[in-house]
């Protein structure tokens, strides 16, 4: 009797394994789709979150310039500073061109109130630029990018709206080898 109970615990735990792993597989095309770019073509509309004062904002000049928004978990906020460095010795047309910076709040423990703090002092580092919080994952909700946890997203938008490029960065290196295309791209809509 005891090695029927065990038999059918062990078969339990098998189905709740499996259906664990079926379900993990089912999913894996969203996360790979986020992961791959199938943003790209999307539209986007301009999302309500906070600005660096703590007040409601819409993510500004969707539809008015060419955007490159950087949403970023702060546990990595630097990642992508040679890349912001780079864009900004281009020195694009302020008329044209908008560099937005998003901190993804949710995926940390700094507290916001620290988070605020850092990006004015961003927003004085890059003048001109915008920094904003996202405190409730509203933009990978919104746009479909997926887990952002740990990680830098690049976004370059046209101004038509599209969404015209997206990669998820992990490192310093990884964000490094996106520049130049980044760049090239930017230059292209821009230019539009």
């Amino acid at each position: 009797m005891n090695l029927v109970k065990k038999n059918q615990t062990l078969t339990s735990g098998r189905l709740v394994f499996l259906a664990g792993l079926l379900g993990c597989l089912y999913l894996l095309p969203l996360g790979l789709a986020a992961q791959s770019g199938e943003v790209t073509g999307k539209t986007m509309t301009s999302l309500m979150i906070t600005d660096a004062n703590n007040q409601p904002k819409q993510i500004p000049f969707v539809g008015e310039k060419v955007l490159l928004i950087q949403y970023t978990d702060p546990d990595v906020k630097d990642i992508n500073d040679k890349l912001s460095d780079a864009v900004k010795a281009k020195k694009f047309d302020a008329k044209l061109y908008q560099g937005i910076g998003i901190a993804n709040c949710k995926d940390t423990w700094i507290p916001n109130a620290g988070i605020r703090m850092k990006a004015r002092q961003k927003e004085k580092q890059y003048v001109g630029s915008v920094i904003m919080l996202d405190e409730a994952h509203i933009v990978p909700t919104a746009l479909g990018l997926g887990d952002c946890n740990g990680m830098g997203v690049l976004l370059v938008v046209g101004k038509d709206k599209v969404i015209k490029y997206m990669k998820k960065i992990s490192s310093e290196e990884e964000s490094k080898k996106a520049t130049d295309e980044v760049i090239h791209l930017l230059e292209q809509e821009i230019s539009k």
